[in-house]
């Protein structure tokens, strides 16, 4: 112990004695180490901190319908009867879907979301309410759901703390509703906040399977289960899997296939997150190690100095063991103290990704440094030093002491030590050159994404949400009609407006109904297996107000009233698809149930990305709102000028026509397209900074190496250039030098970036993972960039004066 403590005092003597070199190492440790721990620890909150419930790896989703990525659908209330009752797998197993309206009679009207939840909800999650109660069963009905809990958010805001609100009223959508209890602050809905958005509010979903919209066919909820302590996900998917069977042979019209997916639900949430995710985790690491072949490379620099010093401790009976352990101690106060500056780093970096990541990247949980981030950081930095000290300590410790004592070898690095430095940089430039091909595909991606057309024009259009939600005023279709079409006409004719319309469902805007798409002249053996399509209730004018362009046939007039034969409007994707050479105009589809009424169709429209702009469409139905009635709707405004200084007069028109009509959701299109690819962006962002830092690195690395070389070669330049070279000849003798190592580089570095781009074919949009243009591209920059690293020091070895150079010993 003794001795460990004198090496480790005095490692750190040494280190003391030359500062510049210890900045400089902890600087770049800090870099490295810090980025590690930064990306780490969002790693640690979105993918490997449990969910905040007890328990909560047993916590499961259940679906009938699983996308390419694994993110599970929706269910319908009648199968998830049918689960419940006959599955033994699970302790509880509860519906959700999304709710919320307008609430009132507590200030202002505000828009609030919520969730419609089983009432097992908060049993399921083991989280009681911090005032009152949950659920019972029996509220759990069409005639008795009007029961409420609200969060604590909720509870301060529009109750003042009230302790006695159990048992006052509620008002959302003029209908009263009981508060039964009070969430406490702790409790944090990932499910709502996941699926639909952050939830305030929570009632009893109140179906019972006789009602329309709890029909097999009708899947708008979301099936989450408990396992029980002693069944594995296997054991439930085996029982899942045997009980669709039975249900498919039973309603063979309904399940086209018996397939149902069991998925753990914390896997649901950053299933679509996790690719990128661990690109990062690899791109940090990548950095990490073209830092600690910097570092390396600095330290057989130091080594060589010290030759003298180490052959006079072997001469004094220093063993090879105590000179390799006194510099790997060395090497490990370096990387403690990297580890210490790249903590710092990492906190503030950490607060720096989360301002800049999108709010579904990190919603699970807020990031923080615990434990296992320590760990972690403790464990990188122990590495790091190990890594870059290693190849040093060895070096030096099998030297040759009695040449080393000579004094014309007090600086003279042997051959096995210049081929290690040059390893060091091979592999900083495999390192770069495999990351940079990495972001340079990610930003040919990025660059594909924008270029894609949304199918509508996304200049100087102004959206919001308008809920017609009150039961008292809006309690019949013509009512809510009047409302709507009363504001787009008193919007249209403002100042600054062009146009105006609403739509049931706002492409960009988050939501979606989907309804089964049934052809009255092709029908299917089995209606279940009939595609979905999209599900739009428009105003005449929407289509104009998008910009969203007509192909054929007409668009919606004021004479598809109510009472007008139902009429319909599909996209270009439908029109090829279902009638790939047959004119679609006169045809009559089902949207819905094979018993839904028949609708001609009158006009094509061009496809519109709903989702973003890397899902292609799909089928699009339009239906005229006066005919499909929604009382939620979205309005959209083309202004001839900014769109955001309607606001104000929009808000004025609205609030003439009902001032107790809250807007909501208020956001330009180029806002929420800009949203939809702010994960991708968030990436990109981050790949290229740290592809960025680590071609800097390499190149401070070929740099530090060639100067280096020519310091060690100053004689020999200096005899070529009295021998009669001239400066041209020192340049391309220290220039080839460098670039064959980059060369080397170069040529493994582009088949390290072949296997780790196929890792990244998930992230790509319209970009093959061994794109060409890319590969090259890089290649050529990584190259010139290497050029000037090499050029810098030959061009001062070409102005060595023979004279001085020969002094030198």
């Amino acid at each position: 112990m003794q001795t460990l403590w004198q090496d480790l005092r005095y490692g750190a003597r040494m280190l003391m004695k030359k500062p510049g070199f210890t900045l400089i190492a902890v600087i770049t440790l800090a870099l490295g180490i810090g980025a590690n721990t930064a990306i780490f620890s969002v790693v640690n909150a979105v993918l490997l901190r449990p969910l905040p419930y007890h328990d909560s790896d047993r916590l499961v989703m259940l679906s009938t319908n699983e996308d390419k990525d694994g993110a599970l659908g929706n269910a319908d209330y009648t199968t998830f009867v049918d689960w419940r009752e006959r599955s033994r797998s699970f302790e509880r197993m509860v519906v959700i879907r999304s709710w919320g309206g307008v609430l009132t009679g507590q200030g202002e009207p505000e828009v609030i979301r919520g969730l419609r939840v089983s009432a097992d909800y908060f049993k399921l999650l083991a989280a009681p309410p911090a005032l009152g109660r949950d659920f019972r069963v029996e509220e759990d009905r069409p005639d008795t759901r009007f029961v409420v809990v609200i969060s604590h958010a909720l509870w301060q805001r529009r109750f003042n703390s009230d302790p006695q609100v159990v048992g006052k009223q509620l008002i959302l959508n003029d209908q009263p509703f009981t508060i039964i209890g009070v969430m406490p602050p702790s409790f944090a809905d990932f499910l709502a906040a996941n699926f639909y958005g952050a939830a305030e509010v929570w009632a009893p979903v109140g179906y019972d399977i006789t009602q329309p919209f709890a029909c097999r066919s009708c899947r708008h909820l979301k099936v989450i289960a408990r396992l029980k302590p002693d069944v594995t996900l296997a054991q439930a998917r085996s029982e899942m899997s045997a009980i669709m069977n039975v249900m498919a042979r039973e309603h063979p019209t309904i399940y086209a296939t018996p397939a149902i997916s069991v998925a753990r639900l914390q896997d649901q949430f950053t299933g679509a997150i996790r690719p990128a995710l661990y690109l990062l985790l690899v791109a940090v690491g990548l950095v990490l190690l073209i830092a600690c072949a910097n570092i390396a490379n600095l330290l057989l620099a130091r080594a060589s100095e010290r030759a003298r010093e180490m052959a006079i401790r072997v001469a004094l009976g220093a063993g090879q063991w105590s000179i390799a352990r006194q510099l790997l101690i060395e090497s490990a106060l370096l990387s403690l103290a990297g580890a210490g500056a790249g903590l710092l780093l990492a906190l503030w970096g950490t607060e720096l990704l989360t301002g800049l990541s999108p709010a579904k990247m990190l919603q699970l949980q807020s990031v923080t440094t615990d434990a296992r981030v320590l760990g972690f950081t403790l464990l990188v930095s122990l590495l790091t030093g190990l890594l870059f000290g290693l190849a040093p300590a060895l070096q030096a410790a099998r030297q040759d002491a009695q040449l080393a004592l000579k004094e014309s070898a007090k600086s003279s690095p042997g051959k096995r030590q210049r081929r290690l430095r040059e390893s060091f940089v091979v592999a900083e430039i495999v390192f770069a050159l495999a990351l940079l091909i990495g972001a340079g595909l990610l930003i040919r991606s990025f660059a594909r994404v924008l270029d894609t057309k949304p199918g509508f024009e996304l200049r100087n259009l102004l959206t919001m949400m308008i809920p017609a939600s009150s039961a008292k005023k809006y309690n019949d279709e013509a009512q809510v009609r009047a409302l709507y079409g009363e504001a787009i006409k008193r919007i249209e004719a403002l100042p600054g407006v062009d146009a105006a319309g609403v739509v049931s469902n706002l492409p960009f805007g988050g939501n979606m109904d989907m309804y089964g798409f049934h052809v009255e002249e092709k029908p299917l053996a089995n209606p279940a297996d009939a595609p979905d399509a999209e599900r739009y209730s428009v105003s005449p004018d929407y289509l104009r107000a998008m910009g969203i362009q007509l192909l054929r046939g007409r668009g919606f007039t004021e004479q598809d009233s109510a009472n007008a034969p139902l009429v319909t409007l599909i996209n270009r994707t439908a029109a090829q698809r279902i009638w790939p050479n047959e004119d679609p105009l006169g045809k009559r589809i089902r949207l819905g149930s094979i018993e839904s009424p028949l609708r001609s169709i009158v006009g094509v429209v061009g496809d519109v990305n709903h989702y973003d702009l890397e899902t292609a469409p799909d089928l699009q139905a339009y239906v005229p709102h006066a005919q499909w009635t929604d009382s939620y709707m979205q309005l959209v405004v083309r202004a001839t000028a900014e769109p955001g200084a309607l606001t104000g007069p929009v808000r004025q028109v609205i609030h003439a026509l009902d001032p107790d009509v809250p807007l909501h959701k208020i956001a330009t299109m180029r806002q929420l397209v800009s949203a939809s690819a702010a994960q991708r962006r968030f990436t990109l962002l981050l790949i290229a900074v740290f592809a960025a830092v680590a071609l800097l690195m390499a190149a401070i690395g070929l740099y530090g190496v060639m100067a280096y070389s020519v310091t060690q070669r100053t004689q020999e330049i200096g005899i070529r250039v009295a021998l009669g070279a001239q400066s041209a000849d020192v340049l391309r003798l220290v220039v080839g030098q460098g670039l064959r190592l980059v060369a080397l580089g170069v040529a493994l570095g582009l088949m390290a970036a072949l296997a780790l781009t196929r890792l990244m074919k998930k992230l790509l949009f319209e970009v093959s993972a061994t794109d060409p243009m890319t590969f090259a591209g890089v290649a050529l920059l990584l190259a010139l960039v290497a050029l000037l690293a090499c050029w810098l020091p030959a061009r001062r070895a070409a102005k060595v004066d023979p004279m001085v150079a020969l002094r030198c010993e």
